[in-house]
């Protein structure tokens, strides 16, 4: 794979390169930041690679969503913490979008950090969204027991009236692609609509993973297949010169690929 050059856009619209009507992604950080990943969310990294990227109080990181606007619809892609402190439903006000408004939402895995605003006192916030969520994804959680599958089948009882379940490579509403990205979690999905990919928890540490791929975040659920497809989707937005829009990217939320001769 040519190396791939890591550009921070200035701006947190991203237009397409397609074909109007023009697709728009707006990064929505849920925690106020500005936060950082600690060295230990990372054990295996060792001290020379801290050392060489300047990163020994950590990884500049956020909690986010995103907005996506595409062929007339408003998308929210997952939904953040859900935590006293949660700045998206603010943010979709922004745009005009209250909760009762919003019609489409996709979920890219069901992590706390990504489904935690999905409810408020038990209820469903977005009372008439229809919410994707891959199949295997909500298999597995539903199949888990104890605390940690307690979260997911709350959000996935609580929109079962509304709930579609994907298989990786179908063609969401909007005409979003989606693919595999199975390892952090066993259904982990990314998104793509024409030339913005949205990553999900590929990266959780930029400034470390985009030149060692081959290091994981603790939160990783399968390692191996993590770093294989860490690996296989850079390469993919590098060929296609893809922008990256992320929930743990630090502000402003993207990255540009481009080649380097």
């Amino acid at each position: 794979m040519k190396k791939a050059i890591i550009c921070a856009a200035m701006a947190l619209a991203l237009a397409s390169c397609g074909q109007k009507p023009v697709t728009k992604a707006f990064w929505i950080e849920d925690k106020p930041g500005p936060s950082v990943q600690e060295r230990r969310i990372f054990p295996t990294v060792p001290d020379e690679i801290w050392d060489s990227l300047g990163l020994k109080d950590g990884v500049p990181s956020s909690i986010s969503c995103v907005l996506l606007q595409t062929e007339g619809k408003d998308i929210l892609i997952d939904a953040g913490l859900g935590a006293p402190f949660s700045q998206l439903l603010p943010k979709l006000a922004e745009f005009g979008i209250t909760p009762e408004k919003l019609k489409y939402v996709f979920i890219s895995h069901l992590h706390p950090d990504h489904i935690g605003g999905m409810l408020r006192d038990g209820q469903k916030t977005f009372p008439n969204a229809e919410v994707w969520i891959n199949a295997i994804e909500a298999d597995a959680w539903t199949a888990m027991e104890g605390d940690r599958a307690a979260l997911p089948k709350a959000v996935l009882s609580a929109y079962a009236d509304r709930l579609h379940r994907f298989q990786a490579g179908d063609i969401l509403p909007g005409g979003v692609k989606t693919i595999e990205a199975y390892g952090h979690t066993p259904g982990h999905t990314v998104f793509q609509k024409d030339n913005i990919l949205i990553i999900g928890d590929l990266i959780h540490g930029a400034a470390l993973q985009v030149e060692h791929p081959e290091f994981c975040a603790f939160f990783d659920m399968d390692q191996e297949a993590a770093v294989e497809v860490r690996r296989r989707i850079l390469r993919y937005a590098v060929d296609n010169k893809l922008t990256l829009c992320g929930m743990h990217l630090p502000a402003p939320g993207i990255i540009k690929t481009t080649y380097q001769d």
